[in-house]
């Protein structure tokens, strides 16, 4: 490389090579777009693509049949709309420069390490000009491409579980793990989603496929086939990584009961639902579909959140059983349940047992709509002794299906007695205001719910306020 201070001079050399330091090498072929008729005669590096974030020269020469060179300087364009400018750059003024060992020309070399997060591929222009003693000037220009794997330190790393093997009717747990890249900002979160990579031509169901734990169950197959299914990861800065688990599925060898089901989706609060488990197979122990007793049990598994109230399943030892959903939901739940499928009867201790296949089965269940309050007039003038009413609006009526469930509070004021203080109205005498007093301020709280314990306020639960003013 070329010595840091100025016109130092090396043995003699011939020709003058252009010189790219990126990466552990670099292009060092010319592109130069002198005139013929300047004096000033420009080199700058081929145009390069670099696919690391690790820092980068450029060196541009110069040199004048007319006198010396007095000024050079690099320009950087961002030629891509909105992407990240380069960092860490430096001596694109030129205050640094080496001298040819000849005396004729001189160099410059431009320092620029690539940005540090990018969203997508991105071209630079880089500009070198020239100035002789005579005024003579020219320019050169060449271009970088900076490929968005150079900010792969700040990308996330993405681990799925082992590859593994499963049987025709077991059902596989996918599972995947990921972390903030080496260089990432702190309090990066994580976006999930599980997708069919290779389904070497069978129909594969995928459950929970946008959580970190997915799994599906592994179809019938009559040789030994693998799949593969793909996690990837998308966090709050919009980088993204993926990571590929292989299952090799093997064929049944064993007389065996297929557990399938066609339940499962969306469904709204209170509804009643079939697990439907008739579709299920049984095979024997040449994999192929036989006629048989099939042994059934279904199982409530799970909910999410957690606190969600459990579902009791009605009829589980039958081919179809069925659930109520809780009328009450405020918040969006899933709720999963197993299918449990066998040629022999079934252990309920001994789940795991290898003639016992499972089939998860999920269900969404949407959150009730939001009770909005309001109480028209909110502010109610009344006389001493008068008998105020206030009634509660809402976006729902207590007739609606779940109903609503109200409850009232005095927060201020003359201390008076509330009727039907459960109720959408509620009743009140206003107290007494002597005469020629200032008139009495009374204020009360409603609070809905499709709770029956209305918490005022609370989780679930719906508040508003009236003002009442009493006259002497």
């Amino acid at each position: 490389m070329y010595p840091t201070h100025k016109f130092v001079h090396f043995a003699l050399i011939a020709t003058l090579g252009l010189v790219l330091s990126a990466c552990g090498g670099g292009n060092s072929s010319s592109s130069s777009s002198a005139s013929t008729s300047s004096a000033v005669s420009i080199t700058v590096p081929a145009t390069t693509t670099v696919s690391s974030g690790a820092p980068l020269t450029f060196v541009g020469h110069a040199s004048s049949t007319a006198g010396a060179i007095t000024s050079m300087n690099w320009q950087i364009t961002t030629l891509t709309l909105g992407a990240n400018p380069v960092t860490a750059v430096g001596n694109s003024s030129c205050s640094t420069t080496q001298a040819d060992a000849t005396g004729s020309g001189v160099s410059c070399t431009l320092q620029l390490t690539p940005p540090s997060l990018l969203t997508a591929d991105t071209t630079y222009q880089l500009t070198f000009s020239a100035t002789d003693a005579k005024g003579n000037s020219n320019n050169s220009l060449t271009t970088l491409q900076v490929l968005q794997s150079a900010s792969s330190s700040y990308n996330p790393v993405v681990a799925v579980g082992t590859n593994t093997s499963a049987t025709s009717g077991d059902t596989v747990p996918l599972t995947c793990n990921a972390t903030a890249g080496s260089s990432a900002p702190a309090g990066v979160t994580f976006a999930y989603q599980w997708v069919v990579n290779d389904a070497a031509g069978l129909t594969l169901s995928l459950i929970n496929s946008t959580t970190a734990n997915s799994s599906f169950v592994a179809p019938v197959v009559t040789q030994a086939t693998a799949v593969k299914l793909q996690c990837r990861v998308t966090d709050s800065n919009q980088k993204t990584a993926t990571a590929i688990q292989t299952i090799t599925i093997n064929p049944i060898i064993l007389p065996t009961a297929v557990p399938i089901s066609t339940s499962g989706g969306n469904v709204s609060p209170g509804a009643t639902q079939q697990l439907d488990g008739t579709a299920s197979k049984l095979y024997d122990a040449n994999g192929k579909v036989t006629t048989g007793t099939i042994y059934y049990l279904w199982k409530y598994t799970s909910a999410s959140p957690s606190t969600a109230s459990p579902v009791t399943v009605i009829n589980p030892n039958n081919a179809v059983a069925s659930i109520v959903f809780p009328s009450v939901v405020t918040t969006p739940t899933t709720y999963t349940f197993t299918l449990y499928a066998s040629s022999s009867p079934i252990d309920p201790t001994n789940l795991s047992s290898n003639a016992v296949k499972q089939n998860p089965v999920v269900f969404y269940v949407s959150a009730l709509p939001s009770i909005v309050l309001s109480i028209n007039p909110q502010i109610i003038q009344v006389n001493s002794g008068g008998i105020v009413n206030i009634t509660a609006n809402t976006s729902a009526n207590s007739s609606s299906s779940p109903p609503i469930y109200f409850s009232w509070i005095q927060t201020y004021g003359p201390f008076v007695t509330l009727l039907n203080y459960n109720s959408q109205t509620t009743a009140f005498i206003a107290p007494t205001v002597a005469t020629g007093a200032t008139p009495a301020q009374l204020t009360f709280m409603v609070c809905a719910s499709y709770q029956t314990t209305v918490a005022c306020p609370g989780a679930g639960s719906s508040t508003f306020s009236a003002l009442v003013v009493v006259s002497p």
